[in-house]
Protein backbone atom coordinates (compact mmCIF):
# COMPACT_ATOMS: atom_id res chain seq x y z
CA UNK A 1 0.00 0.00 0.00
CA UNK A 2 0.95 3.45 -0.50
CA UNK A 3 2.68 5.32 2.40
CA UNK A 4 1.64 8.87 3.26
CA UNK A 5 5.22 9.95 3.73
CA UNK A 6 6.62 8.59 0.27
CA UNK A 7 5.28 9.18 -3.27
CA UNK A 8 5.46 6.70 -5.28
CA UNK A 9 8.75 5.88 -5.76
CA UNK A 10 9.64 4.41 -9.09
CA UNK A 11 7.81 5.72 -12.46
CA UNK A 12 7.74 2.36 -13.85
CA UNK A 13 5.80 1.34 -10.98
CA UNK A 14 1.97 1.67 -11.42
CA UNK A 15 0.11 3.41 -9.14
CA UNK A 16 -2.01 1.52 -7.05
CA UNK A 17 -5.84 1.21 -7.17
CA UNK A 18 -7.57 1.47 -4.15
CA UNK A 19 -11.45 0.16 -3.42
CA UNK A 20 -13.76 3.08 -2.60
CA UNK A 21 -14.15 1.88 0.65
CA UNK A 22 -10.60 2.04 1.81
CA UNK A 23 -10.88 5.83 1.91
CA UNK A 24 -13.26 8.40 3.25
CA UNK A 25 -15.09 10.82 1.36
CA UNK A 26 -15.49 14.42 1.87
CA UNK A 27 -15.16 18.33 0.28
CA UNK A 28 -12.25 20.46 1.02
CA UNK A 29 -11.40 23.82 0.01
CA UNK A 30 -8.89 25.23 -1.73
CA UNK A 31 -6.78 28.32 -1.82
CA UNK A 32 -8.12 30.66 -4.49
CA UNK A 33 -10.98 28.33 -5.39
CA UNK A 34 -14.29 29.49 -4.14
CA UNK A 35 -16.56 26.49 -3.68
CA UNK A 36 -15.70 23.15 -2.60
CA UNK A 37 -14.06 20.74 -4.42
CA UNK A 38 -14.61 16.81 -4.19
CA UNK A 39 -12.03 14.75 -2.20
CA UNK A 40 -11.37 11.95 -0.36
CA UNK A 41 -9.24 11.07 2.80
CA UNK A 42 -6.47 8.69 2.93
CA UNK A 43 -4.06 8.03 5.50
CA UNK A 44 -4.32 11.97 6.90
CA UNK A 45 -4.10 13.27 3.81
CA UNK A 46 -6.74 15.29 1.03
CA UNK A 47 -6.99 14.35 -2.16
CA UNK A 48 -8.85 16.34 -4.60
CA UNK A 49 -10.92 14.82 -7.46
CA UNK A 50 -9.17 15.01 -10.63
CA UNK A 51 -11.13 13.13 -13.39
CA UNK A 52 -12.80 9.80 -13.59
CA UNK A 53 -11.41 6.98 -16.26
CA UNK A 54 -13.62 4.24 -17.77
CA UNK A 55 -10.06 2.25 -18.45
CA UNK A 56 -7.33 0.71 -16.15
CA UNK A 57 -5.26 1.39 -18.77
CA UNK A 58 -5.98 5.38 -19.44
CA UNK A 59 -6.34 6.12 -15.68
CA UNK A 60 -2.81 4.39 -15.12
CA UNK A 61 -1.14 6.77 -18.26
CA UNK A 62 -2.57 10.07 -16.32
CA UNK A 63 -1.75 8.64 -12.74
CA UNK A 64 1.70 8.55 -14.07
CA UNK A 65 2.25 11.36 -16.34
CA UNK A 66 0.96 13.28 -13.12
CA UNK A 67 3.37 11.76 -10.74
CA UNK A 68 6.31 12.19 -13.26
CA UNK A 69 5.02 15.96 -12.48
CA UNK A 70 6.29 15.92 -8.99
CA UNK A 71 2.65 15.05 -7.94
CA UNK A 72 1.40 12.45 -5.14
CA UNK A 73 -1.66 10.95 -6.75
CA UNK A 74 -4.11 7.85 -5.99
CA UNK A 75 -7.09 5.76 -8.10
CA UNK A 76 -9.83 4.41 -6.96
CA UNK A 77 -11.94 2.32 -8.48
CA UNK A 78 -15.59 2.60 -8.81
CA UNK A 79 -18.62 0.43 -10.47
CA UNK A 80 -18.40 2.54 -13.69
CA UNK A 81 -14.53 2.99 -13.46
CA UNK A 82 -11.46 4.72 -11.94
CA UNK A 83 -11.23 8.34 -9.88
CA UNK A 84 -7.63 10.00 -10.25
CA UNK A 85 -7.00 11.80 -7.23
CA UNK A 86 -4.40 14.27 -6.59
CA UNK A 87 -2.83 15.47 -2.97
CA UNK A 88 -3.62 18.88 -1.94
CA UNK A 89 -1.21 19.84 0.53
CA UNK A 90 -3.26 23.27 1.22
CA UNK A 91 -6.63 21.73 1.39
CA UNK A 92 -8.88 22.53 4.09
CA UNK A 93 -11.56 20.56 5.34
CA UNK A 94 -15.08 20.96 5.79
Amino acid sequence: MLSPSEPQASNSEPTPIFSQKLVDCCHIRLPDTPKPTSAIHYEGRYYAFVKFFPSVETARQKAALMTRRGNLVLLTRIPKGLVLWVHEADAQPL
